[in-house]
Formats: structure tokens, C-alpha cells, sequence
């Protein structure tokens, strides 16, 4: 065993090139967004008096991507060029995935502090899961434009 081998840490498990943690960070994103959105309907369907609800979770939601998620994704697309071919799923930091976790814990506790079969909670926590679920769909776009090689503007990137 060479010298360069011995300082190596053990690699339990393969390295991923760039493109493929980008496609893993955006497709991360377009599943969490699916089960907000999907889950989401499900909760305001029927309650056609909740569209006031809907529609401030859509505008609220494209207020977060376009302020908030977009901003983050950039630094995730970053810390994964900057990262070069490493471990696949360290393409989101572990800040970054104790923040999914967290936002996974709050949803649960939401659907069961406020979510009762005809309440008007259900309707409510579905406009925000739409809300939520919009924003982390549009912010998306971050990654795949990545993953294409394009910048947010359409232009190629190398």
C-alpha cells in the first residue's frame, strides 16, 4: 500500500461525479415538492372556501422561492462543483439535512396538532403544504439548469 493510499480515509462507499449529485440534490427537490403539492390537494379538496387560503399559499410560496429557496439551492449547486466527485449523499451538508428533517418534524406535528377530517386545520395546512411545496418546485429549476449546464438566464455554462 502506497503512501497516498494510507492517508486516504476508508471509502465505504463510491464517489459520485458532479452531475450526478446534481441530479440527486434536484431530484430531492422534485420529490419533497411532489408530496407537499400531492398532499396538499388532498387536504383542500372539496373546501372550495379555502381558495383565499390556496391562492396566499401560492403567492407566499413563490415569494419563498424566489427570496429564499433559490439563494439556497445556488449554495447547494455550488458546494457540489466546489466538491468536485465525493460521496453522494454529502451533496446537501449535514446542515442542510437536519433542516429537512427538522421541516419534516414540523410537518408532522402541524398534521397532528391541526388536521381533523372536515376541521377547517386540514384546509389551512394544505394551502400551506401548496405554498411550500410550490416554492421548493420553482426553486428546482436551480438544479436542473445545473444539471444541463445552463445558468438561471438560459445562457450555457463551460
Amino acid at each position: 500500500m502506497s503512501e497516498h493510499q494510507a492517508s486516504q480515509p476508508l471509502q465505504l462507499w463510491p464517489r459520485a461525479h458532479v452531475r450526478t449529485q446534481l441530479v440527486a440534490g434536484a431530484l430531492t427537490w422534485l420529490i419533497g415538492s411532489s408530496i407537499l403539492l400531492v398532499r396538499g390537494a388532498a387536504y383542500i379538496q372539496g373546501r372550495s372556501w379555502h381558495a383565499w387560503a390556496l391562492a396566499a399559499g401560492l403567492a407566499l410560496g413563490v415569494i419563498k422561492s424566489r427570496y429564499m429557496l433559490e439563494g439556497v439551492a445556488e449554495r447547494a449547486v455550488e458546494r457540489i462543483r466546489a466538491r468536485g466527485r465525493a460521496w453522494l449523499p454529502g451533496f446537501f451538508s449535514l446542515r442542510s439535512w437536519g433542516l429537512v428533517a427538522l421541516m419534516m418534524g414540523g410537518g408532522i406535528v402541524l398534521r397532528r396538532l391541526m388536521v381533523a377530517p372536515g376541521q377547517i386545520g386540514a384546509g389551512i395546512l394544505g394551502a400551506i403544504y401548496i405554498g411550500v411545496g410550490a416554492a421548493l418546485l420553482l426553486a428546482d429549476r436551480v438544479f436542473w439548469h445545473a444539471v444541463f449546464g445552463r445558468s438561471r438566464n438560459g445562457a450555457t455554462i463551460g
